[in-house]
């Protein structure tokens, strides 16, 4: 048996789909420690997909930025509160400051191991040494195999996010303003990423939807930021049962819409996690990520698209600003053809 652990702090800062494949693992904290109170230290962009979820008795919230005196405030208030257990799910430098004098405190600390060499080894040489690895959801997990064996919780949970009433409500009220009914399916497409590599170009997303019947379909274009770029682009060459949703909506509510979503199409990006975690159809294409990384989506309608003959993926292990042999076959060969043949596949 467990110790009886009375405080748990989790430590994930970022990014929107790391926080989001973290909770399996609260789940599994709550199956073995039903009466301890489990915190969760996070950026504040991203605590919303953490709200209204049982597993978690507090979210810390701190800023994006988070400089070096907050952190130092953080390292206080965190010490005040004696965790029993720390589990550093980050594992960076911010968390190596914080953990090292929360275990002066006397918490115990567990830390996520993240394979930074293996991935180098996979990028610059392309070395694999990580294809036997499980997902990041099970890769969380197995932080916790020092407390209690974790064999039956891999492969057992998908990512969770929980909407509300007003989340849904909102949504409601913004598809009813632009004119968006039950009559017809809804697919949504998250047309941009932070990085170039993980973003399908826009003009391909256009045929794509060019494929569809407009009386029995609408798409929705959803995002914030730089996206706005790429939502003009298709959004400029149909017009037809196509809906600029551009930063309508927050996390949760971006959740409840892709509720209603026969399929969600992206490429490796936050809002793909939020599909995955709504168990929604996800369409992803992979472009330079691989899935040894961890991050495709595991439900079972997830469809992922890749062209594996490339020799050149992975680029990075992130994304990158540009395509470094500038073709960029790991996007532009993946067809709006193929997309829509798997999509009809599925069905």
């Amino acid at each position: 048996m467990p110790t009886d652990y009375k405080k748990i702090l989790i430590i994930r800062f970022s990014s929107l789909g790391d926080v989001i494949l973290t909770t399996p693992l609260l789940k599994v904290l709550r199956e073995k420690f039903p009466n301890t109170r489990i915190d969760f230290l996070t950026r504040v962009s991203y605590m919303e997909v953490l709200v209204n979820n049982s597993n978690i008795d507090n979210i810390i919230a701190v800023s994006d930025e988070l400089p070096f005196s907050e952190l130092k405030e953080i390292k206080n208030n965190l010490r005040k509160e004696k965790y029993d257990l720390v589990i550093d799910l980050h594992n960076n430098l911010r968390t190596f400051y914080l953990r090292n004098f929360l275990k002066l405190s006397g918490s115990r600390i567990l830390i996520f191991r993240k394979y930074s060499i293996r991935k180098k080894l996979l990028v610059r040489f392309k070395l694999n040494l990580m294809k036997d690895l499980p997902s990041i959801i099970d890769r969380y997990i197995l932080t916790l195999k020092k407390l209690f064996p974790v064999d039956e919780y891999l492969n057992k949970y998908l990512p969770e996010i929980f909407t509300d009433e007003k989340s849904k409500n909102n949504v409601d009220r913004i598809l009813s303003k632009e004119g968006i009914g039950n009559d017809k399916e809804l697919i949504c497409i998250v047309p941009s990423s932070i990085h170039f590599t993980k973003t399908y170009p826009p003009e391909l997303y256009e045929e794509l939807i060019d494929h569809f019947d407009a009386a029995k379909y609408n798409f929705v274009l959803v995002g914030t930021g730089e996206a706005i770029y790429n939502i003009d682009v298709i959004k400029t060459g149909i017009e037809r049962n196509v809906f600029n949703l551009y930063n309508k909506f927050n996390t949760i509510e971006l959740a409840e819409l892709m509720k209603r979503c026969s399929y969600v199409i992206t490429g490796d990006t936050g809002p793909m996690h939020i599909a995955e975690a709504m168990n929604v159809p996800v369409i992803m294409m992979a472009g330079s990520s691989v899935r040894e990384f961890g991050f495709y989506p595991q439900n079972k309608n997830a469809i992922v698209l890749e062209v594996n003959y490339l020799k050149c993926r992975p680029c990075s292990h992130i994304g990158r600003s540009e395509c470094p042999l500038v073709h960029f076959k790991c996007m532009r060969e993946i067809t709006p053809a193929q997309i829509q043949l798997r999509m009809k596949i599925e069905k």
